[in-house]
C-alpha cells in the first residue's frame, strides 16, 4: 500500500511538472536584453573576405558576421559598396529583433524567401508599408525607419545631445526624421561629414549597414558625436588659394567648356569627364560613377538655352541625385553657366537674359539639394553683365579663350567646401 501511494504520488509530481512546463513555456526563454548578442554563431577568420581588409568598417563586418545577421556571397566576397535591397533590410530587422528579445533568430524561409521575415515585420510593428517591390535597394531613409523599430526606446538611450531639425537633410517633420534622429542621438548614425549629413534619399552601402547593425547590438561601438554648425549652402566663402593636391580626388562633368578646363586651368588631378554637346539628358556621368570622389563639380546649361527652365532642372536635379546616390560623402559644386558677349547676346541664340534665368533655377536647385554654387559667371562679366571680349573665345562661340578658363580656374582654387571631419 505504501509503495502504491508513493507511486501515486510521483505520478502525480510528474504530471504537475509537465503541466507547469505546458502552462508556462516561456519560463526558460531568454529574456530579453543585449546579453542575448553575446552569443557567436560564426567564427570570423582574418583574410576570409577578400574584399575588408584594414578599413574603417572592417570591426563591423567580423561582428555582424559572427552574430550570422550578415554574410558574404557565393563568391566568398562580402561586397562593402553594394547596396541592400528591402527585403535584405526586413530580414535583417526581423532577425535583431528576435534576437534581442528571445535569445535566437528561427526562421523557415519559404517563397518568396524573403516572405517570413517580410510578415514577422509587419506583426512587430517593424514595417508599416506594404511595398509592391522588395527586391528594389533600400534608401537610408527606408532602412532607418525600419531599423529603428527593431529595440525598444529604452534601448537606444541619448548619448548625443541633437535637436530637431539640425541636419542639413533632414528637416524636421520630415518623413522618416523622428527615426533618424532617434539613431543619431543613441551613437547608432553619425552622417557623412562633420555637419551630420544623411543623404536619406541614397543607397544604403553593405558596410555602412554593417556599422549600423553592430552598433545596435554592441552599445561600446556606438559613437559619440559633435556636429558642426549647418552650413549656409549654397553659397561659398573665399578661402585661401589650393594647390592642385587638394583636388586629387575631384571629378567635373559637363560639356565642351570642360574640355576647355582640362586644356586650360592648369589644374591637373581633376578628372575631367567632358565631352562636346554634352547636356543633362545625355553626358558621361556614369562612366564617372565608375569611381568615387570626394569633390564633383558640374557643368551645364549653355548647350540647353533653348530648353525650358523648368526641364533643365528636372534632368540636372536626377544628375545630382545620381551622384549624392553613389558618392553620399562627396561635396558637390552646381556650376553657373558661364556667359556670353554682348555681341553674341545680341543674336538671339544664347542670351543672357536665358544664361540668369538658368542660373537662378540653378542656385535654387543647390540649395534644395544641400550642394555648393559656384558662380563662375559673374567674374568673367564686364559691369553690363556681358562676358568681358578679353575671355571671349576666338571663333565667336561661348566658349572662352585661355585667359577665360584661367579665370574660372582661380574661382575654383579659392571658393571652395569648408573642410569638416566628423568627430569621434
Amino acid at each position: 500500500m505504501k509503495r502504491q501511494n508513493l507511486t501515486k504520488r510521483s505520478l502525480s509530481l510528474l504530471l504537475a511538472l509537465i503541466l507547469i512546463a505546458a502552462c508556462a513555456p516561456c519560463a526558460f526563454a531568454a529574456e530579453p536584453g543585449f546579453a542575448n548578442f553575446q552569443t557567436r554563431v560564426n567564427r570570423y577568420v582574418n583574410g576570409m573576405f577578400p574584399d575588408v581588409g584594414e578599413d574603417w568598417y572592417s570591426d563591423y563586418v567580423v561582428a555582424v558576421y559572427e552574430l550570422g545577421l550578415m554574410q558574404g556571397d557565393t563568391e566568398g566576397y562580402f561586397r562593402p559598396d553594394d547596396g541592400v535591397t528591402l527585403a535584405e533590410t526586413c530580414a535583417l530587422a526581423a532577425r535583431l529583433h528576435q534576437i534581442y528579445y528571445t535569445g535566437s533568430a528561427e526562421f523557415t524561409q519559404g517563397s518568396p524567401w524573403y516572405q517570413v521575415y517580410v510578415d514577422y515585420c509587419h506583426e512587430k510593428g517593424l514595417l508599416t508599408t506594404e511595398y509592391e517591390d522588395y527586391n528594389v535597394p533600400a534608401n537610408r531613409r527606408e532602412f532607418a525607419l525600419i531599423l529603428s523599430r527593431t529595440l525598444p526606446e529604452s534601448a537606444l538611450p541619448e548619448i548625443n545631445a541633437i535637436e530637431d531639425g539640425t541636419l542639413p537633410d533632414v528637416p524636421a517633420g520630415s518623413a522618416g526624421a523622428g527615426s533618424i534622429y532617434l539613431l543619431y542621438r543613441a551613437g547608432i548614425l553619425t552622417g557623412n561629414d562633420g555637419y551630420g549629413t544623411f543623404a536619406p534619399a541614397s543607397g544604403i552601402r553593405r558596410s555602412e549597414v554593417a556599422a549600423i547593425i553592430s552598433r545596435m547590438a554592441f552599445r561600446s561601438l556606438r559613437r559619440t558625436v559633435n556636429l558642426l554648425p549647418k552650413p549656409d549652402w549654397p553659397d561659398l566663402k573665399e578661402g585661401e588659394r589650393q594647390d592642385d593636391e587638394f583636388f586629387s580626388n575631384t571629378a567635373m562633368l559637363g560639356n565642351s567648356l570642360v574640355d576647355g578646363m582640362k586644356l586650360c586651368s592648369g589644374i591637373n588631378t581633376i578628372a575631367f569627364y567632358g565631352e562636346t554637346g554634352s547636356t543633362v539628358y545625355s553626358n558621361r556621368l556614369a562612366q564617372m560613377l565608375q569611381r568615387q570622389y570626394d569633390s564633383v563639380y558640374i557643368e551645364f546649361g549653355i548647350n540647353e538655352v533653348g530648353v525650358s527652365t523648368d526641364e533643365f532642372i528636372v534632368r540636372y536635379r536626377r544628375i545630382v541625385d545620381q551622384i549624392q546616390e553613389a558618392m553620399p560623402e562627396a561635396d558637390i559644386y552646381i556650376m553657373a553657366v558661364t556667359p556670353v558677349t554682348k555681341a553674341v547676346s545680341a543674336k538671339g541664340t544664347f542670351t543672357m537674359k536665358k544664361i540668369n534665368e538658368l542660373n537662378d533655377a540653378l542656385y535654387h536647385l543647390a540649395t534644395e539639394e544641400c550642394c555648393w554654387y559656384l558662380d563662375c559667371c559673374t567674374p568673367l562679366c564686364t559691369s553690363e553683365g556681358y562676358l568681358d571680349d578679353r575671355y571671349a573665345g576666338w571663333d565667336g562661340s561661348p566658349h572662352l579663350d585661355a585667359s577665360g578658363y584661367a579665370v574660372w580656374a582661380e574661382i575654383v582654387r579659392t571658393y571652395y567646401a569648408p573642410t569638416a571631419e566628423a568627430a569621434d
